[in-house]
């Protein structure tokens, strides 16, 4: 999801092929032009003058009527879950390249397990993880021993991710908003559903290395940490996914 997979280049070239293939070769305008018309006389300009000789800059002056240059706004995060669901819900956090209304996350603090998946599915209604993806959630935590009270769901962008190259430029913010609610959220143990979440949150790569048990650390705690498959690509192939999922989620339970 959110990998440059993308070739603009090669996107640019398909588009003028696609066309071709139409028929079209020649560039065409709707507006008229009279072909026949004589052409403007030339427009006569005054002799260019010699500059006036500039002085050099003195340090710390900017030239008159350069812009200021504005200094990067400093990411401001609310200090409690509830205030920060709240700015999740309105949009007020960071800017983020999704689309739709944003999802908010949905659970206790302090639940046993948090799962964050990489961003809303299109199904999701009001919380993230309340659609078809959500449902298999349920049935993989029950078979683990978790009580629906126990999930803690969240997503590591706000709103559904129709275009990978529109999000990739806040995927650094996003990033860094992800480790400050799991501080709030403050669960017992994390599972990050989806490798490229895991690569931007836990600098892992599961496809070069098939992942174990992680430790992340936030502030003075160390929270428990498995990676698995994104949940909405288990239904491609259900019994052998569940059962890999499973086997992660046994990781988290061993003392």
């Amino acid at each position: 999801m959110l990998t440059p997979v993308n070739d603009p280049l090669r996107e640019a070239q398909s588009l003028v092929d696609w066309w071709q293939l139409a028929g079209v070769d020649w560039d065409f305008a709707d507006t008229p032009n009279d072909w026949l018309a004589d052409d403007a006389p030339p427009v006569r300009t005054a002799p260019a003058q010699r500059p006036a000789p500039q002085q050099a800059p003195v340090a710390g002056s900017r030239a008159p009527g350069a812009p200021l240059a504005k200094a990067p706004a400093e990411l401001v995060l609310p200090e409690t879950l509830d205030a920060f669901v709240a700015a999740w819900r309105s949009g007020s956090l960071a800017a983020d390249g999704g689309d739709g209304r944003h999802i908010a996350p949905a659970g206790r603090k302090g639940a046993r397990v948090m799962v964050l998946t990489g961003a809303p599915e299109r199904d999701d209604q009001d919380t993230v993880l309340s659609g078809r993806s959500g449902r298999l959630l349920d049935m993989i935590a029950r078979a683990c021993g978790f009580a629906p009270e126990d999930v803690y769901r969240a997503s590591l962008f706000p709103r559904v991710v129709l275009d990978n190259q529109a999000a990739l430029p806040h995927l650094g913010t996003w990033t860094r908003i992800a480790r400050h609610h799991i501080g709030l959220a403050a669960p017992e143990m994390l599972v990050v559903a989806g490798e490229d979440t895991a690569r931007a949150l836990l600098s892992h790569d599961p496809s070069q290395k098939p992942t174990d048990l992680h430790f992340l650390n936030h502030g003075d705690r160390t929270v428990k940490t498995v990676v698995t498959r994104k949940l909405s690509l288990m239904f491609h192939r259900i019994a052998q996914e569940k059962g890999m999922a499973w086997q992660q989620w046994q990781k988290l339970l061993v003392e």
